[in-house]
């Protein structure tokens, strides 16, 4: 199995343009059609995969469709994977935050 065939099988959201999984593989050093190792690189690229489909506007594919409950389990996995090999989270930006000024 490729790395590629391991990343569209783990995910299970077919994605129309397999660059998305592509470019997340090869941002992490992998390249596509290389053999699966599991480990570090993989994972990361997983995760940056969960994230290219959570900053889609519209999630709606090929009869899937991804809810708002859906989205907190997917930024809950990605979290996951990003703490693990203490990597910057780059969905906790997704998190709406506020700031408050008190100017008196």
């Amino acid at each position: 199995m490729t790395y590629l065939e391991a990343i569209k099988a783990k995910l299970s959201f077919p994605l129309s343009d397999a660059n998305s999984y592509v470019l997340a593989l090869s941002d992490r050093g992998l390249t596509s059609t290389d053999t699966y190792v599991a480990g570090e690189p993989f994972d990361l690229a997983y995760a940056d995969s969960i994230v290219m489909i959570l900053t889609t506007p519209n999630i709606s594919e090929g009869g899937y469709s991804i809810s708002l409950t859906d989205r907190t389990a997917l930024i809950n996995l990605a979290n996951g994977i990003y703490a693990k090999y203490g990597v910057a989270n780059p969905v906790s930006s997704l998190k709406p935050t506020a700031k408050f000024v008190n100017r008196w």
